[in-house]
């Protein structure tokens, strides 16, 4: 039977969910996948989507549906078919609890997807979900109680914002963007082998810190949209360390937006504020379109929803 792999293609989360799909299964088509990208035809066969929300992915309109009439929308288009491995808040709140898989918020989908493979890699072949085994909780998780590889859970606990171990953070994610070619294997199979990815990481980290903070100086500003102040920056590559030189509480932002124009639409980013953890951006993401997470999400728009109504 076809297997085929639908991957979020345009961050490590997603990327480490492509390399543990090709570790267990070999001859499974792989696909990636950004939200620019057009809705795809639901390949036959099984299919899993790590790290993507479902409706997006497939373009289906899951919003004003009962929970009957989506689990019937879903069944009709083949959605018994799919295996979705995934996190963000706004999609498993709003699609149907049935489809198959493995979702917990607050943690991220490549450690999700080692667990899945990992505990018993010949479940994909049941259609009785009673007969499979139970899986971490989010607790056993958060409290590092599962066996994992360490690059899994360093990839993993940076795309949460869960920053207990420092080699976590960006230092990671810079040390992968500095191999020529990563060893994912390798990476798999031999801790030791952070070590060094992390080492280069932090070289890159401080030419990017002092970067961004001029750029920040330069070019950031205040605006106010959906009832909030976010501190904003046109960019098109940035996270929310990217704010690190102004987000202080007395800049006087509720939170972080960065966003650019790719040519045919806006791509707007929000970020909680290291003082405003407290926030749910994801209800602003959702009612633009978009999605993700509480403290981490995103939409496209024609243009740009707010205007600046402060400079520094």
């Amino acid at each position: 039977m076809k297997t085929t792999v639908i991957y979020h293609s345009a961050d490590y989360d997603g990327l480490f969910c492509r390399e543990i799909a090709r570790k267990f299964l070999p001859d499974a088509e792989l696909i990636g996948w950004d939200f620019p990208d057009k809705p795809l035809k639901l390949p036959k066969g099984t299919v899993y989507v790590m790290d993507l929300p479902l409706d997006r992915v497939f373009g289906f309109i899951w919003d004003g549906l009962d929970d009957e009439e989506s689990r019937a929308v879903a069944m009709a288009a083949g959605f018994q078919r799919v295996i979705w491995i995934d996190h963000h808040k706004s999609s498993i709140e709003s699609l149907p609890k049935e489809i198959a898989g493995y979702r917990i918020e607050g943690v991220a989908a490549c450690r999700l997807a080692w667990q899945w493979f990992r505990i018993h890699p010949e479940q994909m072949a049941s259609d009785d979900a009673s007969q499979w085994p139970r899986f971490p909780t989010d607790v056993q998780f958060k409290n590092r109680e599962v066996s994992e590889p360490l690059a899994v859970r360093l990839a993993g606990e940076y795309d949460v914002w869960d920053h207990r171990d420092d080699n976590a953070d960006v230092a990671f994610q810079f040390g992968l963007d500095s191999q020529e070619a990563i060893n994912w294997a390798h990476l798999f199979r031999d801790d030791q082998a952070v070590g060094g990815i992390v080492y280069d990481g932090r070289a890159a980290m401080r030419c990017y810190a002092k970067r961004d903070a001029d750029v920040m100086r330069a070019r950031s500003f205040i605006t106010g949209f959906e009832g909030f102040r976010f501190l904003c920056l046109n960019t098109a590559r940035c996270n929310s360390q990217t704010f690190d030189a102004r987000d202080k509480e007395a800049t006087g932002h509720d939170a972080l937006l960065a966003f650019y124009w790719d040519g045919a639409s806006y791509n707007v980013s929000l970020y909680h504020a290291a003082h405003r953890r407290d926030l749910d951006l994801s209800i602003i993401a959702t009612k633009w379109g978009g999605g993700g997470h509480r403290g981490a999400c995103g939409f496209r728009a024609r243009k740009l929803p707010f205007l600046p109504c402060e400079l520094f």
